[in-house]
């Protein structure tokens, strides 16, 4: 599972949150001010998917040729 990291445009601080954020939690991340240096700039962007991995549509179903 992948993780958020949270980030300020300020004083660059940085921390992990679980990738369970839902856009409510984003929301009241992104309105507090830094713990470090105060400033309401914090973000809480998506995670990348990671790369060179495609998502799959689903199982793949093969028929056989009758008998």
């Amino acid at each position: 599972m992948a993780s958020r990291t949270v980030a300020c445009g300020s004083c660059e601080l940085n921390w992990t949150r679980p990738a369970g954020v839902g856009e409510f939690e984003r929301q009241a991340i992104e309105s507090r001010p830094c713990p470090r240096c105060g400033a309401y700039t914090l973000t809480c962007p998506e995670p990348k998917p990671a790369a060179g991995r495609k998502r799959s549509a689903g199982p793949v179903r093969v028929r056989r040729p009758a008998a």
